[in-house]
């Protein structure tokens, strides 16, 4: 009975998880999705590569989408059951909460593993792929640009014509470059040859020059320069299309490695750590919020109301807002020093799993939690307002 049990409600919040999962992750990649989009209408880029991008980016946003998902699809689960008095069939079963609560317990664990496990080695793979895959653009972008005998503007402050171009992309010979990236240094370089190369392990495209002319003019001093040279390298930046996708990883999008390479660096040259250890917390204490929105998550949803699904969507989203405000705020507190950098991470943790704790005992003595009468009271008022303008529409 009890094994019928808990497959029931795990086959009633694998369905409304996996759409909540999709749903949040398609909210929170849409800025990117935009600027992947823009890449293959703009610089031709293959459909095939945009989705890996797309799965190289996808870790950094799962780990807060799985929490998400797994609270929204809790409270959705247990609302549809309350209000259809399958909770009540249950219980005259013999059935307590702390039993209905155990598949939750088991799903929350597993959620938690896999966030655990993105956070620890997904992150830094995307991050490795993802900047491998945006190096592989922009260097198949500048073996495809440089047409012989037209001015070529795709890069980033360069002008470049090229007179001969005998192998596609590589080798080219009587070079023209204006470069103006410094608007009060302009250069203009001659070069008898010229010949991309590619750094993968710096992941930048150069163009390597030879046997060539640097004419340089300061228009604030009036003065001119030229310098001659045997071997030039001239690093190429990424046209604004790429720079967009490929810029410097937020915080959020770092690894655990990628944050304590910074703090080392950052101890080395004795400057304040603090935002970084506050970061490293964060990454630990997400995935534990798993665990926590299951305990808040089964009494909430069984709590008596009149009001359909809405109920349960609303309150997640507020539960979420919550939950998120109380992080950034710990985290301005901990970056302001109020508080130990630990505290930054796991004090909305604490505090909403001892929140869940009361609510889940509250509950199993069928006690009422007051406060939510009142939210769901809220809730219904406002449900027949919105009713009502339509109506009298």
């Amino acid at each position: 009975m009890k094994k019928t049990t808990y497959f029931y409600i795990l086959k009633e919040i694998f369905p409304v998880f996996l759409i909540g999962l999709m749903t949040f992750t398609v909210i929170l990649l849409m800025d990117k999705i935009l600027k992947l989009i823009e890449l293959i209408v703009t610089r031709g880029v293959s459909l095939s590569q945009v989705l890996m991008l797309l799965l190289f980016i996808s870790p950094s946003f799962l780990i807060f989408t799985l929490p998400m998902a797994f609270l929204l699809s809790t409270l959705l689960s247990f609302g549809r059951l309350s209000g259809d008095s399958e909770i009540t069939a249950f219980k005259a079963s013999g059935i307590s909460l702390y039993q209905l609560y155990f598949p939750v317990l088991l799903f929350s664990i597993g959620t938690y593993l896999l966030t655990t496990f993105l956070v620890l080695y997904g992150l830094p793979w995307g991050n490795r792929g993802f900047k491998a895959t945006v190096f592989l653009l922009a260097q198949s972008k500048a073996d495809i640009e440089i047409k012989e005998r037209v001015f070529n503007d795709s890069f980033d402050g360069f002008v470049i014509y090229v007179d001969k171009v005998p192998i596609q992309g590589k080798k080219m010979e009587g070079i023209l470059i204006y470069d103006e990236r410094d608007k009060e240094r302009l250069n203009t370089i001659f070069a008898r040859e010229g010949l991309l190369v590619s750094n993968p392990k710096s992941q930048e495209v150069l163009l390597r020059l030879t046997n060539g002319d640097i004419h340089r003019f300061e228009p604030r001093t009036n003065t001119y320069q030229k310098m001659q040279f045997d071997t030039y390298d001239l690093r190429l930046e990424l046209a604004s299309a790429f720079a967009a996708v490929g810029r410097k990883l937020r915080e959020h999008e770092m690894s655990i490695d990628d944050i304590k390479g910074i703090i080392d660096k950052k101890k080395a040259r004795g400057e304040d750590i603090t935002p970084q250890e506050v970061a490293l917390h964060k990454r630990y204490s997400i995935p534990f919020s798993c665990l926590v929105f299951g305990l808040i998550g089964v009494p909430l949803g069984i709590q008596p109301r009149r009001s359909g699904r809405s109920y349960g969507f609303i309150l997640s989203i507020l539960l979420l807002l919550a939950y998120y405000i109380s992080l950034t705020g710990s985290e301005i507190l901990a970056i302001r020093k109020t508080i130990p950098p630990f505290l930054s991470g796991w004090a909305p943790n604490i505090l909403f799993g001892g929140f869940g704790i009361y609510l889940l005992i509250g509950t199993s003595r069928e006690s009422p939690f007051r406060p939510l009468i009142w939210v769901t009271e809220a809730i219904e008022f406002i449900e027949r307002k919105w009713k009502g303008l339509f109506e009298d529409v």
